[in-house]
């Protein structure tokens, strides 16, 4: 079982595209960190 899905999920700053489409399930106990070029989220 999920505790955490993202679908589809995208992000734009101004015309600029971080993320386009994500897909993601965390179970429950998982630890998860997004980062890129400018750090973390």
């Amino acid at each position: 079982m999920n505790y955490i899905q993202l679908k589809d999920v995208s992000k734009y700053w101004g015309t600029t595209k971080a993320v386009e489409n994500l897909n993601i399930e965390i179970k429950k106990g998982e630890f998860v960190i997004f980062f890129g070029a400018f750090g973390l989220w």
